[in-house]
């Protein structure tokens, strides 16, 4: 199925929960249905536990990116900036649980939270931990993952107690990989994502307009060299190449949910011809703004 992300005007994810009172939430993606085979730039405050079931899929955040194939897992720490997209080969199919880790500590400033839980979330160089079967510890936390997705979907009495458990148990081997891990890497600068998510924000408040590079690097009130530099560093990219992503997406969006001229859309993105508009479109979405609109109708996504 396609899980829906649903985004602010912040870039966070306003994760559904849906079960009232029990602050988790689990889904089974098909990266193949998003559009561009890609999960956007963005974050949000629960952490997320993910298992590639089905073929390979790049997990970036602002400082890394992580090769996932099938069997493999990933932790991503809350409020970390992160993106997925599809790798060749096989159609992805992931695994998610995201919920709020107040839920293993009881929302109390008792030991679990203090000796647990706030060191690995308030770890800002903590953004992502990759789980390989061929490791002990990393496989048991993949078959609890497992257990534990299986029980939320199924939801027999008593899930819950189920799901926090073995999410517990998680937790605390989680801790044990993550103080062998956080000696090698890299400080993330906050300085570096303050400018990046304010350059992110004005692409995203302008990209029906024309866009140049100045503009881009005096939101953040910095030289276009150091935008330049931002990007690459903390994105893998350039300002440019995120920008004509972000209109193709947005482009994307509106040629599944309105019945709005290919020509309206086109402009409405940015783009300033129709040509332009469909080389762009299909280099990226690897089909014609039209065929792309022919296929979500015919198949009801």
């Amino acid at each position: 199925m396609l899980y829906e992300m649903r985004l602010n005007e912040n870039l966070e994810e306003d994760v559904e929960r849906p079960v009232e009172g029990f602050a988790h939430m689990s889904c089974c993606e098909e990266m193949e249905l998003r559009p561009g085979g890609f999960a956007p730039w963005h974050w949000h405050e629960d952490v997320e536990f993910l298992w590639v079931m089905q073929g390979g899929v790049r997990l970036d955040t602002t400082s890394h990116s992580y090769m996932l194939h099938t069997g493999e897992g990933a932790f991503i720490n809350s409020n970390m900036l992160h993106y997925k997209e599809s790798l060749p080969g096989a159609p992805p199919i992931v695994l998610n649980q995201l919920f709020d880790v107040r839920m293993l500590s009881g929302g109390f400033k008792n030991v679990f939270e203090q000796k647990y839980i706030t060191p690995v979330i308030e770890c800002r160089e903590l953004e992502a931990l990759v789980f390989r079967p061929q490791v002990a510890n990393q496989r048991q936390i993949i078959e609890l993952f497992r257990h534990s997705y299986d029980a939320a979907e199924q939801r027999e009495y008593g899930y819950e107690f189920t799901v926090r458990n073995d999410l517990s148990s998680i937790w605390c081997l989680l801790c044990k990989e993550a103080a062998s891990v956080v000696q090698a890497k890299r400080a993330v600068s906050s300085q570096g994502e303050e400018r990046i998510k304010k350059m992110m924000l004005h692409i995203r408040d302008h990209y029906g307009e024309k866009i140049t590079l100045g503009q881009i690097a005096a939101s953040a009130n910095i030289s276009e060299r150091e935008c330049l530099r931002c990007f690459q560093e903390m994105l893998n990219t350039t300002p440019f190449t995120y920008l004509m992503d972000y209109r193709v997406r947005r482009a994307a969006s509106l040629l599944r949910q309105t019945d709005r001229t290919i020509t309206d859309i086109a402009y409405a993105c940015g783009f300033f011809g129709t040509s332009y508009f469909g080389k762009i479109f299909k280099k990226s979405m690897q089909c014609t703004p039209g065929q792309y609109r022919r296929v979500y109708r015919d198949e009801g996504i």
